[in-house]
């Protein structure tokens, strides 16, 4: 499977199956408002972007995640793609460019996007977030934005292609000075929970892993 064709196979998997990104909600996050019903908020969501980003680094595909800094509101610590809000003009694909290329250090014309993964609102920002899946260079020389990237960790695809990854644990939200019973993967001992892990179970689901 992870081959050279990886990525033929991944984009012709997009386009024969529907997103799965309502049962992974329900298996890796708290209830959710949908994009749509964000969107017609009063005030509405913001509008972000993200990069779901795959790269061969040694022969071997990986994706890779951001480690938030602290004291940077509701996402500090947490773990992310490269991403954020739109600004003025701009698409959503082109705003998930541009934070990717602010954030990591990779130029927009060194991505190759295979597809858009599902809208995800996001409660504790008032974000709609767009993702989008999308290969780079093979061996990427990042250079990163010690302001916006506390870590950078790298973590090969084949680790999500086994089932049974999910965990469960009790997640404390500081928006809303609670827990949830939330799902989650273990990424070299960091906790990877809510959205983002949303959109890693919706790639995991291309390949019919449920949990």
């Amino acid at each position: 499977m992870l081959t050279e064709d990886f990525i033929v196979d991944v984009g012709n998997r997009m386009e024969r199956l529907q997103s799965m990104a309502t049962e992974a909600n329900h298996i890796i996050g708290y209830p959710r408002p949908s994009a749509i019903e964000a969107r017609q908020m009063t005030p509405p969501a913001r509008e972000s972007a993200v990069l779901f980003p795959l790269f061969l680094r040694d022969n071997r595909w990986h994706t890779a995640f951001m480690k938030r800094p602290s004291g940077q509101g509701v996402h500090s610590d947490q773990l992310s793609f490269p991403g954020g809000k739109l600004e003025i003009g701009e698409s959503h694909l082109q705003a998930a460019l541009r934070e990717a290329q602010e954030e990591i250090g990779l130029e927009s014309g060194q991505w190759q996007v295979i597809g858009q993964l599902s809208t995800l609102y996001i409660p504790p920002s008032h974000f709609v977030v767009q993702p989008f899946l999308a290969w780079a260079p093979e061996n990427p020389q990042f250079q990163f934005n010690s302001g916006e990237v506390a870590e950078w960790i790298e973590h090969p695809i084949d680790d999500f292609m086994r089932p049974n990854l999910i965990g469960r644990k009790e997640i404390f939200v500081s928006k809303y000075n609670r827990t949830f019973d939330s799902g989650y993967f273990n990424i070299q001992g960091h906790t990877l929970w809510g959205a983002t892990a949303i959109m890693v179970q919706e790639f995991r689901s291309l390949f019919g892993y449920e949990n």
